[in-house]
């Protein structure tokens, strides 16, 4: 909607239908149907119940979908994959020979001292030189209707089955959407992953088995990591039930044995392998990282490839665009201060009142200070850890993002809503026409993460309307 309340011209066919020929009854009757749909699939999230409890719930899921135009979407796509591409560029010198530090775009004590630094990659080859083969960008639109990146997501990014589910149980609910307006497809996705898994087989194997590897029933994304394994037709694995023999791996069922070549891990990596990384991890198998070392299995993502989505190298990458690929960013920043360099950390002690700080070690909403709505003594515990631990904050203006109509207890609302499209880098990039668009279930919140409570909604690209 615009400022005056009126619907924009790409949802206006859509609007007048809700209107004329739906009306809120029924499409509370179809909101209805959605949820015990997603209760029949098991489309469920963990979410914190207090200090150490959690429980599954049905992922919230509004029926009104958000539509974004063909044109719009055509530079969504280019700059996801501009910007990739030069993520796996960088990460790629970081662990071999470091230009971009020794000419200075980035300060090397930034790179080598981050969490998302994993020395055991130093020097190893990966497949493709590609780290990062699956992405989830976070974007925002901002009050003057651009889309702005506010975070990337390399390590394990999550939420692409519900987009997928989204697409599915909006058409079971509400058909009559689809006789409006018709979205791309976006069911491709699943065989557009498998692909890209394949692109990136080790060189020396002949034959290329892929497997997605679990942390178990008991993780909070488990229902994305059997959905994806049962769309894409490849097996669902835990540890215990890998094998190494003779140098290479195996999963065993029975009396057969399968040697699989490419990992999709849904794991962190400091839990993959307690001979290398964390000794007390129980979800991992000694010897792993051996054989990808050795080039015999190929691990997706690559562990240490989150030092290209952490919050403080977030600030650099129009410079690593510019730096690898010599263009300009397609898509902005979020201006963004980082703590560990003493001019912007006073500018963020005096101005923590207008800002939003975040840890960069953290993630799904937590370690967050949302300055224009936070107490006095909120803010005072914040300065005190910045100064405690100025690198490890940055700090950003709260963007007043883009509000969407939702259905809410028998009316329709806005709510805050940001978009998590997934881009794919095999041979190839492949980004199917879409993605999550994760939406904040309060009236006045900006947090839309499903850890913190949040729902979503079906993103559908459509054709520009005529004018």
């Amino acid at each position: 909607m615009d400022i005056l309340g009126n619907p924009k011209i790409e949802y206006q066919s859509l609007w007048e239908m809700i209107l004329s020929r739906v009306g809120i009854e029924k499409l509370m009757m179809a909101q209805k149907k959605a949820f015990y749909r997603y209760k029949q699939l098991g489309v469920t999230f963990s979410l914190k119940n207090g200090k150490e409890k959690t429980e599954d719930r049905i992922f919230p899921f509004d029926v009104i979908p958000r539509l974004i135009v063909k044109r719009e979407w055509e530079k969504i796509k280019k700059g996801l994959i501009q910007r990739l591409t030069a993520l796996n560029l960088f990460v790629e010198d970081v662990y071999h020979k470091q230009r971009i530090l020794k000419d200075k775009v980035i300060p090397g004590e930034l790179v080598l001292n981050s969490s998302g630094f994993v020395e055991q990659m130093v020097g190893l080859d990966v497949p493709r030189g590609i780290y990062a083969a699956v992405c989830g960008c976070d974007l925002l639109k901002d009050q003057k209707g651009n889309f702005i990146v506010l975070e990337d997501n390399l390590r394990i990014p999550s939420g692409v089955s519900y987009m997928l589910s989204a697409r599915m149980v909006l058409k079971e609910c509400c058909p009559f959407f689809f006789s409006s307006q018709r979205p791309l497809p976006i069911q491709s996705y699943p065989k557009a992953l498998l692909e890209t898994f394949l692109d990136l087989h080790p060189p020396g194997c002949p034959q290329s088995q892929v497997a997605v590897l679990t942390p178990g029933p008991y993780n909070s994304a488990y229902f994305e990591h059997s959905f994806l394994a049962n769309q894409m037709g490849t097996a669902l694995v835990e540890s215990k039930e890998l094998r190494i023999e003779n140098g290479k791996l195996y999963l065993k069922a029975g009396k057969t044995k399968k040697n699989i070549t490419v990992l999709y891990r849904r794991i962190e990596e400091g839990f993959l392998d307690p001979e290398v990384f964390r000794p007390d991890s129980l979800i991992g198998l000694k010897g792993l990282f051996r054989l990808y070392r050795e080039g015999k299995l190929n691990i997706i993502n690559a562990p240490g490839c989150g030092i290209g989505d952490d919050k403080a190298i977030y600030s650099f990458v129009p410079q690593i665009i510019r730096y690898y690929l010599g263009e300009e960013p397609i898509l902005h920043n979020v201006e963004t201060y980082c703590c560990f360099n003493p001019k912007e950390k006073s500018y963020v002690l005096e101005k923590i009142e207008q800002l939003v700080v975040k840890e960069v070690s953290q993630s799904g909403g937590y370690g967050m200070l949302i300055g224009p709505v936070s107490s006095s003594r909120q803010r005072e515990e914040f300065k005190q850890k910045i100064l405690a631990n100025p690198q490890n904050y940055i700090a950003q203006p709260l963007v007043w993002f883009s509000k969407l109509p939702c259905l809410v207890d028998g009316t329709v609302e806005p709510r805050r809503v940001d978009l998590r499209p997934f881009v794919l880098l095999g041979k190839e990039p492949r980004v199917v026409p879409g993605g999550l668009t994760r939406v904040a279930i309060d009236s006045q919140s900006f947090v839309v993460n499903s850890s913190q409570g949040g729902g979503s909604k079906d993103s559908w690209v459509i054709e520009d309307e005529k004018r």
